[in-house]
């Protein structure tokens, strides 16, 4: 009898079912754990590249606006409407109280800045100028230099004053600086300028005129361009932030998120263009200070700006960190 050498079906299907040998599970494991080392390594590439590129993003938009800004209220510095404000001595009256040169009521100066006294020894600019570029009309003349503004109560600038607001009114020749006090909302047009009147809130706190007295008549002339603008003094300086970290660009005062323009500025250096010839356009630069001591700061003609910015959160080998540099011409004050 020959006997059948055939494998038991049962043990067959027991090799069948033994799987991997120790040697292939260790080579599966060392080809998954290079796979995933890939797979790890293209995600951390890929997050510190969207990272370095959402922080530069971030550093240049924040730049463009700050620039923008500081650059138009720079170039409109001195403005007065229709008058010349290119002439140093052109007629002006101011009757405030509080006038000081140099201060934030000298409307005669266009600009004027400080040295090393912001945050990390930033610089501070401060620009005085009339805002909107077309004034309120005057609808009556005024009888004498103390008589009573009349305006155009529909007009969509008027719609903005209020009491203790300071206000220029001039036209092509002179232009006089004063303080509302009575309610534009509720004169219909009338504004008064009286003397003694000393504000008891607002931004214009404790300011008050010195006689009632502009010291010009407007809108005599049936042609007359005589306007009324609000204008004012605004100051940006660099102070610790507080939507965030280091520091940021604010207007007029630290300490106010109201106040807090753009975060992220490391630094702003400010020097200005000196007219000190017949020639129009700048012959040198200039710090504050020496503008201060050796001219007038009628005479700038243009500012040159270097900010610092950064990127204001961490990227791969810390934040981004680049100055721009930019310079502006006071439209105001010269060619």
């Amino acid at each position: 009898m020959i006997k059948s050498t055939s494998m038991p079906a049962n043990h067959r299907f027991r090799r069948h079912l033994a799987g991997f040998s120790l040697v292939e599970l260790m080579v599966a494991l060392v080809i998954s754990a290079l796979l995933m080392a890939g797979v790890i390594q293209i995600f951390v590439g890929t997050k510190a590249s969207y990272t370095v590129q959402e922080g530069n993003s971030r550093l240049q938009e924040n730049a463009r606006y700050a620039l923008r800004r500081l650059s138009q209220d720079i170039s409109a510095a001195g403005y007065l409407g229709c008058l010349d404000s290119e002439t140093p001595a052109r007629p002006f009256t101011n009757d405030l109280t509080n006038k000081a040169a140099g201060s934030g009521y000298d409307f005669a100066t266009p600009l004027f800045g400080t040295d090393s006294t912001g945050a990390n020894g930033s610089d501070t600019i401060s620009i005085s100028r009339a805002g909107g570029r077309v004034g309120i009309q005057l609808t009556a003349p005024m009888n004498t230099s103390v008589s009573a503004l009349q305006l155009d109560p529909t007009d969509g600038a008027y719609n903005g004053l209020e009491q203790y607001d300071i206000l220029i009114v001039g036209d092509c020749s002179t232009a006089s600086v004063f303080m509302i006090t009575n309610d534009p909302t509720t004169s219909a047009g009338t504004l008064l300028h009286a003397a003694g009147v000393v504000a008891d809130d607002g931004p214009n706190l404790g300011q008050s005129n010195i006689a009632g007295d502009l010291g010009a008549v407007y809108g005599s002339d049936t042609t007359s361009v005589a306007g009324a603008f609000r204008v004012g003094t605004t100051t940006y300086l660099l102070c610790p932030s507080i939507s965030g970290t280091g520091n940021s660009l604010f207007i007029n005062a630290c300490g106010n998120q109201n106040n807090e323009l753009v975060a992220g500025v490391q630094d702003m250096q400010l020097v200005y263009g000196v007219d000190t010839d017949t020639t129009a356009g700048a012959n040198e630069y200039r710090s504050a200070a020496q503008v201060t001591a050796a001219n007038r700061w009628n005479s700038v003609v243009s500012v040159r700006m270097t900010l610092t910015f950064d990127s204001i959160q961490n990227v791969p080998g810390g934040a981004l960190i680049k100055p721009f540099i930019t310079t502006v011409r006071l439209r105001n004050r010269g060619e």
